[in-house]
């Protein structure tokens, strides 16, 4: 453990006791969003049933995508007719993800599913999205910005 003085420092000093002091914020943060849905965790990881993850990408192939999912406000599911999952956790917009959704509309390219690409999202049957605690808000094709793609690979 580091100790630092009260009395005057040098400005690398001061640097690193910020750096110090926010890393338990930056861990806490990381921890809040990995619990913020409990639900939605554990359907992700009944949808993944045991699959061994692989290194995160930036983009798919729009094309090869089979099906769609979205998992309970934590990410959005993309099956590959290889049977390869992308499991995409958005980087914003993740809390505004119904339990059940349909994917839209994604992104601006043909070709590519991309990190920082836009989604928009419906509750099934086309109907907006009802934004939980807003007090009856309803939101046409909520939208999230997508994060990096990770696969999982069946075992």
């Amino acid at each position: 453990m580091t100790m630092f003085s009260l009395g005057a420092r040098s400005a690398g000093a001061s640097v690193m006791a910020a750096v110090a002091l926010s890393l338990p914020a930056v861990a806490m943060a990381a921890d809040k969003r990995a619990d913020a849905y409990p639900r939605g965790e554990a359907s992700l990881l009944r949808e993944l049933n045991g699959r061994v993850a692989g290194q995160p990408v930036p983009c798919i192939t729009r094309r090869l995508v089979v099906e769609t999912r979205v998992i309970d406000r934590t990410a959005i599911l993309f099956r590959m007719p290889d049977g390869t999952m992308f499991v995409n956790r958005p980087a914003r917009g993740a809390e505004l993800l119904p339990r059940q959704g349909v994917v839209s509309e994604i992104g601006a390219t043909p070709r590519a599913i991309c990190q920082n690409d836009f989604v928009a999202v419906n509750e099934p049957g086309g109907r907006a999205v009802n934004i939980r605690g807003s007090k009856g808000l309803h939101v046409p094709g909520a939208s999230a910005q997508l994060g990096a793609f990770v696969p999982y690979f069946e075992r």
